[in-house]
């Protein structure tokens, strides 16, 4: 922040010091725009209520990294995920399906056109997601002032989250409508 000095005032005598100018001719320059002194207010924090980063949130991120690299470690040793073998480019799984993050993708390409499903349906989500900050105007951030974007997001989640265990579980040979128990088709 940079800041003007005060101008000394000339005086009749020539025995007198100089005299800064009042605060109200001073001029402060600010980043983004002029801002009168008055405007500006500071709030001094007390040091009680105050937390240090290190070592107290620092020395606890750590334990749960350490804690999280454990459990994974003993997970990949006591679970076994095999590979396929070799792909042969002559025979073509049935049913074949997408990775499981395209699953709700290709469960829309089931039920609409390409156009629809691989664009148009896409791009309306991420445009209705772009816009639910500009929907709910409420300035509140507690959960129950939000409830139009709350259940707006909600709704595009479970919506996704549905396609994509129905693209999962549920289709079958011929990407026909199974049950789970009737036979399993999941493959991870």
């Amino acid at each position: 922040m940079a800041t003007t000095e005060p101008r000394a005032v000339p005086s009749s005598t020539p025995t007198s010091t100089p005299i800064s100018t009042p605060s109200s001719t001073q001029k402060r320059y600010r980043t983004l725009a002029v801002v009168k002194q008055e405007a500006v207010t500071r709030v001094e924090k007390q040091l009680e209520d105050s937390v240090f980063v290190w070592p107290h949130l620092l020395v606890r991120e750590f334990m749960a990294a350490m804690l999280m690299t454990v459990m994974i470690t003993i997970l990949s040793i006591v679970v076994d995920a095999p590979l396929r073998g070799h792909s042969n480019p002559n025979l073509t799984p049935n049913p074949a399906k997408a990775p499981w993050y395209f699953l709700g993708l290709q469960e829309e390409l089931h039920y609409f056109p390409p156009t629809v499903a691989g664009v148009m349906l896409p791009a309306l989500v991420l445009v209705g997601m772009a816009l639910i900050p500009y929907l709910d105007r409420n300035p509140s951030r507690a959960f129950e002032d939000r409830k139009l974007s709350i259940t707006l997001f909600t709704m595009l989640g479970l919506f996704f989250a549905l396609t994509v265990l129905m693209g999962s579980f549920f289709r079958g040979s011929g990407w026909l409508w199974v049950w789970p128990w009737q036979n399993v088709y999941f493959d991870l």
